[in-house]
């Protein structure tokens, strides 16, 4: 049912061109010039307020604006930034979280609120869509070119939101919805509410706004997973021979996961107009978002000493398997629990000195927390098992056969744990801008002005001590029926080929560990030292989380920046011109701490054949300062050659600093398996992406909601960041061990160029009914001349992808309905499969979202959304088109609500 995708093409955007075009100039021939002033509303004055930004920037900016207050064109930012030309998105869940933007991923866009930077959890830089309610916003800037006066830090885009002011509102305003979304894969009814208050007093001078938003959202997800394609020799085959260097799957999961997320978020604004001149602002954000999933998951493992049986394809893959009485079969439950808190305040004067001097003071604070650190289990229960896997007809969930499935008495225990990190990261910022009016000539004003920057993120990872998950290793202490319970998971993945498992067992994480921790579970370990055992794994913390020093970290970052602006003006001939020429410089200071400790040994194997790491008790702290400096030259040109069309040009510098996380001077020693044994870590000296930019773009606006662009870009980009790897060999008493250590390093350097047509029109001219429709258009092409891996193994860049999207749109007195098309092109996600070493690439997905609204009256409206309403699949593949992933699919969910205005 998904074996087809529609996509655009040049063609179809060229004829979308041309008849937008064409329309326009025939209807312009018969337009009824009324001079009556009609106030638009609703998706039409969304569109005009993003495209009069677009045309009167000094740069090249595309823009989104909410269609009236507490009522944006999608369920967050992200699902409206995406059709936007150039900006992808990554879901999660379903919903979308990070965006890239020309092909470049989310760690090279700046996101700001309000022109903040807003503290994040992630570890990077990225900014998390999903933790700010939709509601809550005015609208988005995306600044694709440079200025000096824009803060520096990205070479993809730099995102602005803005949320709602009260003396921009200006009269008392109230506004709530509330509505339910089903969950179709979930069979869940989730509730959002959201509401706005706004009001001035003291005749206008002194405003407040006040704003909610409260979601409870219960979702189902079904992956079929595997953690990647090893080379491995085959040698234990019935038939005598051996298979040398083939890429044999290392695992097969089934996961159902089934989360629930609870997001509390609202705003407060307070604003004082003193005089006509000087405007006071104090401003607090707050989010509370909670997610908690269960992951219910059925495993196999792939040993290549234990496949008996193996057949090949032309690339060397192994499509079909059998293995012998000693594979493990797994039945694994995951608990999870993690709740984040951001908050952000800041304040802000703006005062108008005198008619040609206007100054700006803005200082802020952000915090984001996440207490995951004993947020989630990890718990294994399983048999030795035979099986065959047949992945011949390259499916993404191949034809499993089992010799025993579903009888609860012969488990047994093989692991558990605890495990998460506590994360807090910490921004203070302060600036100042200074714009100075003249009346020299062409030099129509300059900008000048300073910033200071001020960040810590800090990471505690936690995990129950290794002697005790590891204690219960091999399936010797069996666990009692009771704790099973018999799993139904019919419908999996039915929309994808192939023949996955519908039945297996589930258990509960917790009940699991309390029998192994009584003296049952401990009597099977050893019916002699029962007794000693439970006392040496109290002494090492039981079944709980352990602050892992070892790989905790402390990274901070203080940046301190200047920067000029100068603004010409004029006519070339009857041609009025604009340029914008600056420079910002800005300086960076790193110190990142964290602790390192000596490998001692490697234990093992276990009986799924994991060696496990013994490192020395002594740690030792470890601290690494470094300092950087970047002058970032920017030129905007802009001129109208003839009314309404405008020829652009770019030139700039930018950088885009690594994220804290790569920063650490950490490292840490994983287990694994031979061949599949790692070490990684952080890298204090990274330097940051460097890259030259060249924008282009020509742009037409034929009418008030209309217009067409084509432009062109290119980034030269230098220190290029990226998973170095490396092969190690390390001699501990239990041998010889080759690991595979990574750690990013500034590699290759590389070269991105694209171009991306865009097309907005409202055939208004139309006969009634028609003249309520409209059409979005867009495509992104975008390609790179190298790689960020080595020239004898080139890759494409993470990322780089193509795009493209439709929106058609109808809107007419109190109807509107719109059908939404985004499409991503395949692309690579990482160079470094963790568990496999070969790259990941995410395939074709494209998704099909509709909405619509019905004013019953002046004060109420109702509404309806649906997403993914064609029950797209996310997949995600290896090296070759049959080494599949992950096959994810979330399902549609449907929206129906009310909104009111007062």
């Amino acid at each position: 049912m998904h074996s087809k995708k529609p996509k655009l093409n040049y063609l179809s955007m060229l004829v979308m061109l041309n008849l937008g075009v064409m329309t326009t100039v025939n209807a312009a021939e018969d337009k009824v010039k009324d001079v009556e002033t009609i106030t638009v509303t609703g998706i039409k004055s969304s569109l005009i307020k993003a495209m009069d930004l677009k045309k009167s920037s000094d740069g090249i900016v595309d823009a989104i604006a909410s269609e009236d207050i507490g009522k944006f064109p999608d369920q967050n930012v992200a699902e409206s930034l995406q059709r936007i030309s150039g900006v992808a998105i990554d879901r999660d869940g379903g919903e979308g979280q990070l965006i890239s933007v020309r092909g470049l991923g989310p760690e090279f866009n700046a996101v700001l609120v309000n022109g903040r930077t807003m503290a994040t959890v992630s570890g990077g830089r990225a900014f998390s869509f999903d933790t700010l309610a939709s509601e809550l916003i005015n609208g988005a800037e995306v600044h694709k070119t440079q200025s000096a006066k824009l803060q520096d830090g990205s070479i993809g885009a730099t995102v602005n939101i803005t949320t709602h002011r009260p003396l921009d509102i200006g009269e008392f305003k109230a506004v709530a919805s509330v509505k339910s979304t089903f969950d179709k894969l979930a069979d869940k009814n989730n509730p959002t509410f959201s509401g706005l208050i706004s009001n001035t007093f003291d005749d206008g001078k002194f405003g407040v706004l006040a704003s909610l938003s409260l979601s409870d959202k219960e979702s189902r997800s079904d992956t079929a997973q595997t953690w990647g394609y090893l080379l491995e020799n085959l040698n234990s085959l019935d038939s005598g021979d051996t298979l040398n260097d083939v890429y044999m799957p290392q695992n097969y999961d089934q996961i159902v996961k089934t989360e629930k997320r609870e997001r509390t978020s609202g705003s407060l604004v307070l604003q004082y107009q003193q005089s006509d001149d000087l405007l006071f602002t104090a401003d607090a954000l707050f989010s509370e978002y909670d997610v908690s999933y269960r992951e219910d998951i059925l495993a196999h493992w792939f040993e290549s000493g234990n496949i008996v049986d193996a057949t090949l394809d032309e690339n060397r893959t192994v499509v079909n398997l059998a293995t012998g009485n000693n594979s493990a079969t797994d039945y694994l439950n995951r608990l999870s629990y993690r709740p984040t808190t951001t908050k952000a305040f800041g304040v802000n004067m703006d005062w108008q000195v005198n008619s040609d001097v206007n100054v700006a003071i803005d200082t802020s604070y952000s915090k984001a927390e996440s207490n995951g650190g004993n947020g989630t289990t990890d718990t294994v229960a399983g048999f030795f098992n035979s099986y065959t896997f047949d992945n011949t007809q390259g499916g993404a969930t191949p034809i499993l056969g089992f010799s025993e499935n579903l009888s609860k008495d012969i488990l047994g225990a093989n692991w558990a744990s605890i495990f998460g990190d506590d994360i807090e990261d910490e921004i203070y910022e302060s600036r100042v801008d200074i714009e100075w009016v003249l009346d020299t000539g062409v030099l129509a004003k300059i900008n000048f002005g300073a910033s200071y920057s001020d960040r810590t993120l800090s990471t505690m990872p936690t995990n129950t001590d290794r002697t005790v998950r590891n204690g219960w290793g091999g399936y010797n202490v069996k666990l009692p029926a009771s704790l099973f319970t018999d799993f139904n998971a019919d419908g999996f993945l039915s929309g994808v080929p192939g023949k996955p498992v519908s039945n297996w067992l589930i258990f509960d994480s917790y009940e699991y560990m309390a029998f192994l921790e009584s003296d049952a579970g401990y009597t099977q370990l050893d019916p002699e030292a029962a007794a000693e055992i439970k006392a040496a794994m109290d002494a090492n913390g039981g079944h709980t989380a352990l602050n892992v020093i070892s790989n905790s970290f402390e990274v901070s970052e203080k940046l301190s920046a200047v920067y000029l602006d100068a603004y010409f003006a004029g006519e070339l001939g009857e041609m009025p011109w604009q340029v914008v020429a600056g420079v910002r410089y800005v300086e960076t200071d790193t110190k990142s701490a964290g602790f390192g400790n000596e490998l001692l040994d490697y234990t093992g194997p276990d009986s799924t054949g994991k060696y496990v790491p013994i490192v020395s008790d002594e740690l030792r702290p470890i601290s690494v300062d470094g300092s950087y400096n970047n002058f970032l030259p920017s030129i905007n040109a802009n001129i109208e050659v003839v009314e309404d069309i405008f020829v652009r040009t770019a030139y700039s510098k930018s950088i885009t600093r690594p994220t804290l996380s790569e920063l650490s001077a950490s490292t840490s020693y994983s287990e694994g398996k031979i061949g599949s044994l790692s070490a990684s870590g952080g890298n204090p000296h990274l330097e940051p992406y460097e890259s030259t930019n060249v924008d282009l773009s020509l742009e037409w606006y034929f009418d008030e909601t209309s217009y067409a662009a084509i432009s062109y870009y290119t980034k030269d980009i230098d220190n290029f960041v990226d998973g170095g790897i490396s092969s190690e060999t390390v001699s501990v008493p239990n041998g010889d061990f080759d690991i595979t250590v990574s750690r990013p390093m500034n590699l290759n350097s590389t070269k991105i160029d694209g171009m991306e047509l865009a097309l907005q029109h409202s055939f208004s001219y139309l006969p009634a009914p028609f003249d309520g429709l409209g059409i979005m258009a867009n495509m992104t092409f975008v390609d790179s001349e190298s790689s960020a891996d080595t020239e004898e193994n080139p890759l494409p860049l993470p990322g780089l992808g193509d795009s493209q999207n439709l929106v058609l749109f109808y809107e007419k007195d109190a109807v509107q309905f719109r059908v939404a098309y985004n499409n991503r092109d395949e692309f690579m996600q990482v160079t470094t499969n963790w568990a496999g070493g070969a790259p990941i690439y995410v395939e074709d997905y494209y998704q099909v979202d509709v909405s619509g609204s019905y004013d019953i009256n002046e004060t109420f409206t109702v509404f309806f959304e649906g997403i993914n309403v064609t029950n797209e699949i996310t997949k995600k593949r290896g090296l070759y088109s049959n080494h599949a992933l992950y096959t994810i699919e979330t399902g549609p969910r449907y929206s129906i609500g009310v909104r009111g205005s007062f």
